[in-house]
């Protein structure tokens, strides 16, 4: 909610609060027709806020679920790319020490040709390899021998061509694995970024919630106080009624035996939607934690006492029918006056 939004419901509650504060009246005086007129404007007020704020903790509560499951998403998001990122790692390893150890076996390679080549030079007719030579008996065997030789020095040449074209595919490989760390290092980066926002937005919608569920309950608060001080003057005009018919008391009229009329139906044509939307903005199954429940907000001793435990624990956990049912048997006994404010619109 916007610091403009805020600061006219706190108005809002302020001037209900001057209009009871003008209309409360000591218990024993007579209520004036201003002041009960003024305790029904304030009622009215009172219960339209209260309606408004009904619909803005809806609005909030559901952006708060939206919230709440983009969070999840990117949690899910963000520890897949984890994952992935410490799997790259983990190659990206492997492949470096693999291409570290193709460099040391083309090294020794390398060291054992040059080795070889140099005993060869070096030895002379000491070499073992020209001794062999040397020492052959006749054509034949020098030739077969010289032959030997050759094919040593050219397999020490095959082992390092071979090694060489290791050590570079294990170069390759190692690139080609950091290659893939740094794009999936950039990708935990992009999802932790996404998780932080996520996380903030969702963190934002639940205060926005607990803002709007703390101006409800206050300004519920006040509709009670409103709906007491009407009920108060309802009952001062009703008492200085009683006592002006009593002050100018007539021959009673003979009087029939009251005729017998079958039970009205639960609907009893009375507009219960509306007093539903005047009471708790027509939702039928609300519970806001202030006393009041269900779309007509029954005490829980009302609700009780007037058979709704036959229905169901609470008159929010009770269907729209089941609610109207019981609310028709309140009305027959309290009459309208069971709901101060929004009782008119029956």
């Amino acid at each position: 909610m916007s610091a403009g939004a805020r600061l006219a419901a706190r108005v809002a509650v302020l001037g209900i609060a001057a209009a009871v504060a003008a209309v409360a009246v000591p218990g024993t005086a007579a209520a004036r027709p201003a002041d009960l007129g003024s305790a029904q404007q304030a009622a009215d007020d009172a219960a339209a806020q209260v309606a408004r704020l009904l619909v803005q903790l809806g609005d909030a509560q559901a952006a708060a679920d939206s919230a709440h499951a983009q969070a999840e998403a990117a949690r899910a998001a963000y520890d897949a790319t984890q994952a992935n990122y410490e799997a790259a790692q983990m190659a990206a390893t492997t492949a470096q020490a693999a291409a570290q150890q193709a460099e040391q076996d083309l090294a020794g390679a390398r060291a054992a040709v040059g080795a070889f080549a140099r005993s060869s030079y070096i030895s002379g007719s000491t070499s073992p390899g020209l001794q062999a030579v040397f020492s052959a008996d006749g054509p034949g065997q020098l030739l077969e021998r010289a032959a030997l030789l050759d094919a040593a020095g050219q397999n020490r040449s095959d082992v390092v061509g071979q090694m060489t074209v290791a050590r570079q595919q294990a170069s390759d490989a190692a690139a080609t694995a950091q290659t893939a760390l740094d794009s999936a290092g950039a990708l935990e980066q992009q999802a932790a970024s996404a998780l932080a926002t996520a996380e903030r937005v969702e963190t934002e919608a639940e205060q926005t919630v607990a803002g709007v569920q703390a101006q409800q309950a206050a300004m519920q608060g006040r509709l009670e106080q409103t709906r007491a001080t009407l009920v108060e003057l309802q009952a001062q005009q009703a008492a200085a009624a009683r006592q002006t018919v009593v002050s100018t008391p007539t021959a009673p009229a003979p009087q029939a035996a009251p005729p017998v009329s079958p039970p009205s139906p639960p609907s009893g044509g009375h507009d219960w939607d509306a007093v539903a939307r005047c009471e708790s903005g027509g939702n039928w199954a609300i519970n806001t934690g202030n006393g009041y429940y269900g779309g007509l907000q029954f005490s829980q001793s009302t609700w009780n006492s007037f058979g709704g435990g036959a229905y169901a624990p609470r008159a929010d956990l009770a269907t729209k029918s089941e609610q109207i049912t019981v609310a028709e048997r309140v009305l027959d006994v309290q009459g309208p006056g069971a709901w101060p404010t929004c009782g008119r619109n029956l």
